[in-house]
């Protein structure tokens, strides 16, 4: 079951949920799950408020992000990966940061482990363009060939991968931000206080997640400028 599953309900017509409906569904859903959370934790943004990345947008960062992870395994593809994205008009679309990595002879584990986990939130992006059916509870690392087999041919034309995705409904996206949200500061507060994960959640991986869904969101108007507050 993927974690979208529980919270599906009729068609509530012109009735959308308000953000408090939405948290109190996400808390009943921790609650039957046994993992902890505070009610003073603050909303998220209404339905009819929140302004969300248009699909192509998402489909161009999740094709950044994966040739970035390309280059941080092969280095010395750099070149013929910068020559392509240029090519494919996604040089535009990387970050001040990422063009720093791109451009570096050599990463340190430590950049290069973090660009690894950055394979979560390509995940998490995926399901937002409909290239993903379901996202499953955050405890398990995601298989890279799982992300390759949804994605165009290394080196070859992205037009047909970006023109065709299609962004899922803010209602949806929403509820997942939501339970991010509450998740990770669960997982947090676990960390902090040198307590076991609740649910063995991954907080690594809901991390990333959480940055993901913040910057689909509008969180910060840049990718390096995302924050994931709990």
């Amino acid at each position: 079951m993927g974690i979208f599953d529980i919270f599906k309900k009729p068609d509530n017509g012109d009735n959308p949920k308000t953000a408090e409906q939405r948290k109190k569904q996400t808390e009943k859903y921790l609650k039957s799950l046994n993992i902890p959370f505070i009610d003073h934790l603050p909303l998220i943004e209404e339905e009819s408020e929140v302004k969300i990345r248009i699909a192509q947008e998402i489909a161009e960062r999740i094709l950044v992000l994966v040739y970035l992870a390309y280059v941080s395994e092969v280095p010395d593809e750099r070149e013929n990966v910068i020559d392509f994205l240029k090519t494919n008009l996604l040089w535009d679309k990387v970050s001040p940061a990422e063009k720093g990595l791109f451009k570096k002879e050599e990463l340190t584990e430590q950049e290069t482990t973090n660009i690894s986990w950055r394979s979560e939130a390509v995940w998490l992006l995926l399901w937002t363009i409909n290239k993903v059916d379901k996202l499953e509870f955050p405890t398990e690392q995601i298989e890279i060939s799982e992300i390759v087999s949804r994605l165009p041919k290394f080196f070859t034309d992205t037009k047909e991968f970006i023109k065709t995705a299609i962004v899922r409904p803010t209602a949806e996206i929403l509820d997942v931000s939501d339970l991010i949200y509450r998740l990770h500061w669960a997982a947090r507060n676990a960390d902090l206080n040198d307590q076991p994960m609740p649910a063995n959640v991954d907080l690594s991986i809901i991390m990333e997640r959480h940055y993901a869904i913040n910057w689909v969101t509008f969180y910060a108007d840049e990718w390096d400028e995302i924050s994931t507050d709990t």
